[in-house]
């Protein structure tokens, strides 16, 4: 097993759930994309002192401060991802121009997981050729919201933010690379590599140590690592062909649902990975617009967005946190 609790696992809304321990749905990463605020916490290790929280804000992504700018209705939502859709796939699309319809993807996905009563007539209002992949997203959205809704023993957000770094992620092209080496060097194909990417730090945006020693842009134990893999798992490239190699001795590429449930033992995990992948798979355009997918946090005060250029070196308060930096508050 790869790791048992992931560093992200990214829940935007959309890409949700991992977590450490007790099955959780969505790690505190993402706090809605596909299932909703996060519930448990995944924080790394806590100093015995609490460091002081900066009041200095957080530089932005070059992008800029991406906000949702549609009509919170169904035919609001549905418009608003056709047309995300539609310019992420658009090949003659100007990449900023992709990666910014990215980030309304994903705060689409996000603000449609708090109104689950609109997600059918959104669907069948959406453009023909963006349904397939918002529909999947969804679907996987509901099992995890399904199951969170049956947990008895729910567990309470964190009040303090993670000892994370967050960065620009490699390029589009330069990822892209990385991915077909490792799928010609195992067989496990490109999309399924981008999926797992993308769920665990956001295709390397996050770098820090999960609370069970997972490192890396793939999050693996060292342990596990030093079993399968060669390299540096800190390193891009060595860490996405170790992941490669550690699903293909784990039933890929015949069977991925297998092997990614090996990767994290979590349905939850393998239903976003696997709505990922497949969209990935039919659609290789996407990758664009999924690459730009911000970083989430879910806590007790509030989901709050971790732009690039958030740097701690041990966790802090939340609240205070965006008591400080109010742009962030998600």
């Amino acid at each position: 097993m790869i790791r048992r609790c992931q560093l992200a696992f990214v829940a935007t809304v959309v890409l949700v759930a991992g977590g450490c321990s007790g099955g959780d749905t969505e790690g505190p990463i993402a706090s809605s994309e596909i299932t909703g605020p996060a519930t448990t916490p995944t924080s790394p290790p806590t100093d015995a002192t609490e460091p002081p929280v900066s009041t200095a804000p957080t530089a932005v992504s070059a992008l800029g401060d991406a906000r949702l700018t549609v009509a919170p209705d169904a035919a609001g939502f549905a418009a608003g991802f056709s047309a995300a859709h539609a310019t992420i796939s658009d090949p003659a699309a100007p990449a900023d121009a992709a990666a910014l319809a990215g980030q309304q993807l994903q705060l689409l996905l996000r603000a449609l997981a708090d109104v689950p009563e609109l997600d059918e007539e959104v669907l069948v209002a959406l453009d023909p050729a963006a349904r397939p992949s918002i529909e999947r997203i969804v679907r996987a959205r509901q099992f995890l919201q399904a199951r969170n809704a049956a947990d008895t023993t729910p567990s309470q957000p964190p009040t303090e933010l993670p000892a994370w770094t967050i960065v620009e992620p490699e390029s589009v092209d330069v990822l892209l690379a990385h991915y077909a080496e490792a799928e010609a060097l195992t067989g496990i194909p490109w999309y399924w590599l981008a999926a797992i990417h993308l769920q665990e730090t956001r295709m390397g945006r996050i770098q820090g140590v999960s609370s069970a020693g997972a490192v890396g842009p793939m999050q693996f134990l060292p342990t596990t690592w030093a079993e399968c893999c060669t390299g540096d798992p800190l390193v891009t490239r060595d860490a996405i062909i170790g992941a490669a190699t550690y699903l293909a001795q784990s039933g890929g590429p015949a069977d991925m649902n297998a092997a990614v449930y090996q990767y994290n033992p979590n349905d939850g995990y393998v239903a976003v990975v696997t709505a990922y992948a497949e969209s990935l798979r039919d659609e290789p355009g996407l990758y664009r617009g999924l690459h730009a997918f911000q970083v989430f946090y879910g806590s007790a005060a509030g989901t709050v967005r971790l732009p690039v250029g958030y740097a701690q070196s041990a966790p802090i308060d939340a609240a205070a946190y965006l008591a400080a930096n109010p742009a962030d508050a998600a």
